[in-house]
This record gives C-alpha cells, structure tokens and sequence, in this order.
C-alpha cells in the first residue's frame, strides 16, 4: 500500500511542476492564413544585475618632485536595463592622504580628476571600455621639504551596481 501511494503521490508532485504550453494554431479553410507568437528573452538565468570589469594599476608610480600624476582606470559591464556600474576612490587610511617612508617621514597629497563616477549605460564592450582618468597631486613645497626615499600609500576602489 505504501508503495502504492509513493508511486501516486510521485505523479501527482511531477504533474504539478509541469508548465503548459501555449500553442497556437492556423487551420486552412480557404487561402492564406496567418498568425501571431510572441517572441521574449529569458533573463532567469542571470545572476544579480549582471556582470562589470574595473581595470586599474595595482601598482601607480609618483616620479619624484612631480605636481601631478594621471592615472587610468576603465570599466566594461553587460548589467540588466537601467543599471550602471558606480566607482569611488580614495585613500585607504583614517590618517588621510600622506605619502609615508618606512623612516614614518610624511609627504601630503590630495586626490584629483575623476575619483567618483558612475558609468553613463549598462553595455560597455570590453573593445570599447569607458575609461577614467584621477591624478595625484603632490605640492612643490611638500616635494622639496622630504628627504628622497620610498614613499607609499594605499588607496581603496570601491565598486558597485548603481541604478541610472
């Protein structure tokens, strides 16, 4: 009997998950016919918003008693419809933006050019990347008060799904 009523239980739960199809039919009575179906994209599959690429130096070299340093950063992303990809940078440390020695001798900077952005569409082919530039700039004055050493600091890009 319990196999009996696992065999019907089985059925009915496999019955209950099918999905029906929608059909639609053209019969001949007399000359041409012609029909409708709809055509749509299945996005079920896609995880989240979607999918973006940052790309950026993991090292970014200053030369030595220079005012302002460029750096690129380029973003590539396949997102969901009224999606964008968002990027802020700034420096990793509550300090504030100092250049230090392993000697802890300091030298300020300040962060410029594009350093918070949000992408302008949710396709950007990686062939086609949009591409941003920020800079570091460092003041004569603060150039020329340190001693000549290695001098490091680290900055923190942050990335995410914004809404256009």
């Amino acid at each position: 009997m319990k196999k009996i009523l696992a065999i019907a239980m089985a059925l009915v739960m496999m019955m209950s998950v099918m999905v029906p199809v929608f059909a639609g039919e053209l019969t001949q009575e007399a000359g041409k016919q012609s029909g409708e179906a709809t055509v749509q994209t299945d996005i079920s599959g896609i995880n989240g918003d979607g999918t973006y690429t940052v790309t950026y130096d993991a090292v970014m070299n200053l030369t030595w008693d220079t005012r302002e340093t460029k750096f690129d950063y380029s973003v590539s992303s396949h997102l969901k419809a009224g999606k964008c990809v968002a990027v802020e940078i700034a420096d990793k440390d509550a300090n504030g933006t100092e250049l230090v020695s392993a000697d802890g001798d300091k030298i300020p900077y300040t962060l410029g050019g594009t350093v918070s952005t949000t992408t302008s569409t949710p396709v950007i082919e990686e062939d086609n990347e949009e591409t941003f530039q920020f800079s570091i700039n460092v003041a004569e004055d603060k150039w020329n008060a340190a001693p000549y050493a290695v001098y490091t600091d680290v900055l923190t890009i942050t990335t995410s799904v914004a809404d256009l």
